[in-house]
């Protein structure tokens, strides 16, 4: 199930987000700016269960400034959530784990993928850089989907 995040789900992500560098920018963001900010949106891929069940996190997607950042560890990126989401808006950059941005390839044909450690520079709407996001523990193999 997926479904739009929170400023009161923060601290529940922190762990999921703890681990690799992709998950590390996003935690960035929210700490930055929260999960509510009007240029973003923050999606959450959680196991189906019932009310009183500990809701295990399958993936995160930050949608801001019109780029798309995502992190699902064990690659289960929800696709058809993101061919819904990307027939409304298509995203100006997809970045993310390499395995991640790959299955993303195949709904953007007209992309092109790049890799490299550092984290693409991050940009407002404006063309300014977003401050929080290029730190040196956001350095690891990262892959970008651009136009």
């Amino acid at each position: 199930m997926i479904r739009v995040g929170k400023d009161a789900d923060i601290a529940a992500l922190a762990g999921y987000l703890s681990g690799e560098p992709y998950g590390k920018a996003i935690a960035a963001v929210l700490d930055e700016f929260g999960a509510e900010a009007p240029f973003e949106t923050v999606y959450i891929d959680e196991e189906p269960g019932g009310e009183d069940a500990e809701k295990k996190v399958r993936g995160v997607y930050l949608w801001l400034h019109g780029t798309l950042i995502l992190y699902c560890k064990e690659n289960q990126v929800g696709i058809d959530f993101l061919e819904e989401m990307m027939g409304i808006e298509a995203p100006r950059m997809v970045a993310g784990r390499k395995d991640n941005v790959n299955i993303v390839s195949w709904l953007l044909t007209d992309y092109n993928m790049e890799t490299g450690k550092a984290l693409p520079e991050f940009t407002d709407k404006e063309g300014s850089p977003v401050e929080c996001l290029g730190r040196a523990e956001h350095e690891g193999e990262w892959a970008v989907l651009r136009r």
